[in-house]
């Protein structure tokens, strides 16, 4: 199986992606890329492994593995919602500008600031142009996409129980790393889901 991960060390994210040292701690030396997610889980700020990983695949595969955790662990989301899923799951799966563009004005349209809208953001970021005025191009910035798939994965856990988060984020993780070693991407859930009268 061919590795999804687009760089050799992890110091190479950092200094594709300037940006993402304002919010994770930079490797001190050389590092494996997955392996330093797993490292990044294990510290202090647990959460920006999300962030970190987020920026290490291109990005339909990135748009992909955050689409299956918002999907596996968000349980309320509205037709809305679903939508910009599907549309998603299209682009991810012909990756044309059309796709981009139908998945992009359906996020924007919805204006609900749910992990759902958050994936088709995320997909419609990949491209295109910032501004509105097809006579004046300017392109999107290149870590737009990670930064709208790690908050919809926020926003996913973020509607979860404070007990089932740390679970949700090595399920998350776990996944991720296994798609990103070229495997399928498996399932995203948690194995015990709290009950309502748990939660409160």
């Amino acid at each position: 199986m061919a590795s999804r991960i687009r760089f050799t060390n992890a110091k190479q994210v950092f200094e594709t992606y300037p940006d993402l040292a304002e919010t994770v701690t930079e490797p001190e030396a050389d590092a494996d890329p997955g392996a330093f997610a797993l490292e990044l889980k294990e510290g202090d700020a647990p959460y920006s492994a999300l962030a970190y990983f987020a920026h290490l695949l291109p990005k339909r595969e990135s748009v992909w593995w955050g689409m299956k955790c918002v999907s596996g662990l968000d349980t309320n989301k509205s037709a809305d919602d679903h939508h910009v899923l599907a549309l998603s799951e299209a682009w991810v799966r012909e990756g044309d500008e059309e796709a981009r563009a139908a998945v992009h004005a359906a996020a924007e349209a919805t204006k609900a600031d749910s992990a759902a809208v958050w994936i088709g953001l995320a997909a419609g970021w990949s491209g295109g142009s910032l501004s509105p005025n097809p006579d004046h191009r300017v392109d999107m910035p290149d870590g737009l996409t990670a930064k709208a798939v790690n908050t919809a994965v926020l926003i996913a856990l973020g509607s979860l129980g404070p007990q089932e988060r740390e679970e949700a984020l090595e399920a998350c993780l776990s996944a991720g790393l296994t798609f990103a070693k070229g495997a399928a991407m498996p399932p995203v859930s948690i194995r015990t889901p709290m009950t309502f009268e748990a939660r409160i």
